[in-house]
């Protein structure tokens, strides 16, 4: 057994379901400090069951905040953790009130905090607030002990917050390449995948214009989508996308059944500009798969992909520019096994569970 901090903490934050990126990886670092033996209490933020549930408020959601704020203010009287854990919130109003209501004690009553910022874009709605609410926003979220950020992308938030340690651990996930030739190109059909809600801001939109475009230059670049349709527009775009042959759309497929449809395609597109977006981890699950990625400059998207060695970044919306990449690739077999291998290699490298369980182990272990 590895020696580990005798330090208690607090981890108050959302594991699945929904399984969303920030939920699959607070989930797994819970396990990983259970499998570690650290001394540890979690409290489950279950407002939302669905990924279309995020960021909506309801009657139900009162009730189980102050379910949960009754919670921390009994474990933290009664464990009294040496930290708090919590993860806050990116670009929207509604939960950066849930945010300043539930760390209110943790702060009044002086606990040190560690912010993970898996979401992004914190920062960006502070001037907006209300002289009370910024003076509130203030208390609550300056100056915390500790962050953990995912690139040098990430860590604009923690630098605005005045943070005292910022720490940058980048998403490990699960290897879902089966095993054998994992580039399954053919003469008939070049296969674009998508994995993720279905959203406008996800980049669900462009994605199918991206396709539209790659189609009419070469017919045969197909795409595939995998994820809950957000709302009307984007279900009416699909079904449309559906009925020109353009894409199969598989809906939400987890398990068994999504590594299946990663192994079965070719390219990855996820053209995001997602208000929460940070390090999206379907970037990586790509790369897990040897799969060329091709995304956009939108924070920590950046430092995932490097032009020309895993797969190529456009600015938000450039869809032409995208189709000609897809083109490129489809038509240059030299390139497209480099940026294959390039995608494995930085999957091995930086992306593993492994490196991610050892890097989150240190941190935890370093803390004084």
């Amino acid at each position: 057994m590895i020696a580990h901090s005798t330090k208690k903490i607090l981890i108050i934050g959302q594991t699945p379901p929904p399984y969303g990126g920030q939920s699959i990886m607070i989930g797994k670092i819970v396990s990983f400090l259970d499998k570690s033996d650290f001394d540890y209490k979690l409290i489950r933020m279950n407002f939302s069951e669905e990924m279309d549930q995020t960021g909506k408020w309801g009657l139900m959601k009162i009730f189980k905040l102050f379910k949960i704020l009754f919670s921390i203010i009994y474990t933290l009287l009664s464990y009294k953790p040496d930290y708090v854990y919590y993860p806050p919130s990116g670009f929207e109003r509604v939960p950066i009130y849930r945010d300043i209501i539930l760390l209110f004690f943790v702060r009044l009553l002086r606990f040190k905090v560690i912010f993970h910022f898996h979401a992004g874009g914190l920062t960006n709605i502070y001037e907006s607030l209300s002289p009370f609410f910024k003076k509130t926003f203030e208390f609550v979220f300056f100056y915390p002990d500790y962050s953990i950020c995912m690139s040098e992308s990430g860590t604009a938030d923690p630098l605005f917050l005045k943070c005292k340690d910022i720490t940058i651990i980048p998403y490990g996930v699960d290897d879902l390449r089966i095993a054998g030739d994992i580039q399954k190109q053919n003469q008939d059909r070049f296969s674009v995948l998508f994995v993720g809600v279905c959203r406008e801001t996800k980049g669900i939109l462009d994605y199918l214009d991206v396709i539209r475009r790659a189609n009419k230059i070469d017919p045969r670049i197909r795409g595939q989508v995998v994820g809950k349709a957000f709302g009307t527009k984007e279900a009416n775009a699909l079904d449309l996308a559906v009925k020109e042959g353009l894409i199969t759309y598989h809906g939400i497929k987890i398990g068994q059944e999504k590594i299946n449809v990663f192994n079965e395609s070719d390219l990855f597109l996820f053209p995001t500009f997602f208000e929460h977006e940070n390090f999206p981890t379907v970037n990586l699950e790509a790369f897990s798969c040897g799969l060329p990625v091709i995304s956009t400059k939108w924070r920590g998207v950046v430092n995932q992909i490097t032009d020309g060695y895993n797969g190529y970044i456009h600015d938000v919306h450039g869809v032409e520019s995208m189709a000609a990449s897809i083109v490129k690739i489809l038509n240059d077999k030299s390139l497209y096994s480099q940026l294959s291998q390039g995608a494995r290699s930085s999957y091995e490298q930086y992306y593993s569970v492994g490196v991610f369980e050892k890097n989150i182990i240190n941190f935890f272990n370093s803390l004084k």
